[in-house]
């Protein structure tokens, strides 16, 4: 749903997903530790409520009758989600982005990705209880068609019995709902002109911005909107 990011000055407080008292495992690789009751917003204005999570193998959403878990194979549709304990999802350039932050046209946000690089090296593998096939137990996402991803049961009982999953996470921004980067200089300073990056340069300077802190973010996203205001960006 687009008017989402039009929401300015709203800070989301309770991103679970990346609680320290949370870390996903290989037999159970989601972003949160239970699946949560949300509403999912498709491109074309519809709306379903169900409880979903982001599997971090594909970046998949999925969701659950607690009998099987599903996954919604179209994702191209989706446009956000909206759990019940306020966490917001923007699906952009084909990831989940939990949104922290919004101004008038930049999305402060993190996303989180499976780091198959360290799986790799660790030996690990993703080695689940599984059964495919097609399934009509569940009503929600009907519109766009489901299938059988998992048996919840089965995941539930494999759930902490496993190693940590490697997994990447990053602070990101969505710009003017059009372009991801990296909530650094250098990913910030591709979406930039020359003369716009002398600019930024000095606006880096005398801010003391510090990237991983979120009020300095905040001030690199303003700085941001003013560009965008006057169409002068890469994007």
């Amino acid at each position: 749903m687009k008017k989402l990011l039009s929401i300015a000055l709203f800070l989301c407080t309770t991103i679970a997903s990346y609680s320290q008292e949370y870390e996903p495992t290989e037999g159970w690789p989601y972003l949160f530790k239970e699946f949560k009751p949300a509403i999912v917003y498709y491109n074309d204005g519809k709306a379903e409520s169900a409880d979903i999570n982001v599997h971090l193998m594909k970046n998949d959403l999925h969701f659950t009758d607690r009998k099987n878990i599903m996954i919604v194979h179209d994702a191209n549709k989706i446009d956000s989600v909206v759990c019940e304990d306020r966490t917001v999802l923007l699906r952009r350039g084909n990831l989940y982005v939990s949104r922290l932050y919004a101004t008038q046209y930049v999305v402060i946000g993190t996303t989180s990705q499976c780091d198959f690089n360290a799986l790799s090296d660790n030996g690990g593998a993703y080695g689940s209880p599984t059964t495919t096939g097609s399934t009509q137990n569940v009503a929600s996402f009907s519109d766009h068609g489901n299938m059988a991803a998992l048996r919840y049961k089965d995941l539930i009982e494999n759930k902490f019995n496993t190693s940590i999953l490697p997994t990447n996470n990053r602070t990101v921004l969505v710009v003017n709902d059009r372009a991801i980067c990296h909530a650094n200089k250098r990913g910030v300073s591709e979406l930039l002109t020359k003369e716009q990056k002398k600019e930024f340069n000095k606006f880096i300077k005398d801010n003391k911005i510090k990237w991983k802190d979120i009020n300095s973010l905040i001030l690199v996203a303003k700085f941001l909107d003013n560009y965008i205001k006057a169409d002068e960006l890469l994007l």
